[in-house]
């Protein structure tokens, strides 16, 4: 582990103790939400989640005796667990079948004296009737966290009758789900960006438990929330030295944390390993347009809030600069380098002194660092407006998008819902450009 005892920190000395609760506190008197621990030992901060073929669990006893164990052995040692179900047989109705697979997973938790009331699950949303799906799955495994993934054939027009039906329906359901005491919530992007341009964007293809993280599979996240009130004044205005203080405090116990940390299975670790993945996520930017009295629909506030996160990301991205530049670039970055399997020559000299340049001005610690929900930019206030929905475009700028603690869009009608999460998604999908949409449009 490497030694960062006595750095200084705005004035101020601190001794980061090896354990967690020393890190937690550490990390709450910065000013940010310390992630959760769970497990035996208290010392994993991330659950796991599954992507499972509906088909092969109910049809392959072999898979059966892998998986059903599995899910036992996350819920006994209490790791949160989300599964995201796909692939139903062909024959029957998917109904009957996503009643069996819930079924299959209860009976095997009940053999073990276990409940599956804590598992969370994710279905596409025109894989059945909403519904079916949560009806089912409370019925039969217990009110667990409920998340819909939300394709093309519910964001997109389409010419046929029955998906444009069912797309109402879809959408009414969620605008019902909204403010209930379990609610039903909503997913959608289907990528995940690198804070390094060496590194290639990814599928997101699973939900984390806990802040409804849509992510790779297998992948491993630490999760810090950070709270923009917590960083500014009375008026709204940042405290940009106090906030930049905290981000190096709070990356020096993060880096001295890491590798003591647990994860819930081999592919986790091996990810862990690779890619380093940080999710601080920004909170509260609505809030804090509210708090400065800014119209929320005008260019001005979605400047002045582009610029506000924009900030916070590139002093994340420093920070991951200067940790590699000391104790190393993420091993995944040496595995994207290719230029040993090349045959000897001048184009492989050529190649590696671009790569080395290029790392040289790249290189990070972390793979991904910067997370934000759609609904950030609502604030938790009743009198707010759908006029926050124009500040969307900031979302743009995070490298991955969590979905979990919806906002109850008090005063929203339906049909501004519902374009709320068509316009949302339509950002996270062109995050890759570093335009952004006027307010608006």
């Amino acid at each position: 582990m490497h030694n960062h005892a006595g750095t200084q920190f705005d004035g101020r000395q601190h001794v980061v103790a090896d354990d967690a609760a020393a890190a937690d506190a550490a990390i709450a008197a910065a000013g940010f939400t310390p992630p959760p621990r769970f497990g035996a030992g208290r010392n994993a901060v991330c659950g796991a989640a599954e992507r499972v073929s509906v088909r092969d669990v109910l049809e392959n006893e072999h898979l059966q005796k892998s998986f059903l164990p599995r899910v036992c052995t996350l819920v006994a040692t209490g790791i949160p667990l989300n599964l995201s179900p796909h692939d139903f047989p062909c024959k029957g109705p998917g109904i009957d079948s996503w009643q069996r697979f819930c079924e299959l997973i209860q009976s095997a938790l009940s053999s073990h004296g276990l409940s599956g009331r804590s598992i969370g699950l994710c279905m596409h949303s025109h894989q059945m009737p909403l519904e079916a799906y949560c009806l089912i799955a409370d019925v039969v495994l217990g009110r667990g966290p409920r998340y819909v993934f939300l394709d093309s054939l519910q964001m997109q027009p389409h010419g046929s009758d029955e998906v444009v039906q069912r797309a109402e329906a879809n959408w009414l359901f969620l605008w019902r789900q909204r403010s209930a005491d379990r609610p039903v919530m909503p997913v959608y992007g289907g990528l995940v960006r690198s804070a390094c341009p060496l590194l290639a964007d990814e599928v997101a293809a699973a939900v984390l438990p806990g802040r409804g993280l849509h992510c790779p599979l297998d992948s491993a996240w630490l999760p810090i929330v950070l709270p923009l009130t917590n960083f500014a004044t009375p008026a709204g205005k940042i405290r940009w030295r106090r906030l930049r203080s905290a981000i190096r405090e709070v990356l020096v116990v993060v880096e001295q944390r890491f590798d003591q940390l647990d994860w819930p299975a081999p592919a986790q670790q091996n990810d862990a390993r690779k890619n380093r993945r940080l999710a601080f996520e920004v909170t509260e930017i609505g809030d804090l347009v509210m708090r400065r009295g800014d119209d929320p629909g005008s260019l001005a506030s979605l400047e002045w809030a582009a610029k506000t996160v924009g900030r916070i990301r590139s002093e994340l991205r420093r920070e991951s600069a200067r940790i590699a530049a000391e104790f190393g670039a993420i091993p995944a970055l040496a595995e994207a380098n290719h230029v040993d399997q090349w045959t000897a020559g001048p184009h492989r000299d050529s190649w590696s002194r671009h790569w080395n340049n290029a790392l040289r001005r790249s290189a990070v610690r972390y793979r991904n660092l910067l997370v934000i929900s759609p609904y950030s930019v609502v604030p938790d206030d009743a009198a707010s407006t759908a006029g926050f929905a124009d500040l969307l475009p900031v979302i743009g700028l995070a490298d991955a998008w969590t979905f979990a603690e919806p906002a109850d869009f008090r005063g929203w009608s339906v049909a501004q819902f519902r374009h709320f999460h068509c316009r949302a998604r339509a950002t996270i999908q062109r995050s890759h450009t570093a335009s952004f949409v006027a307010a608006g449009v």
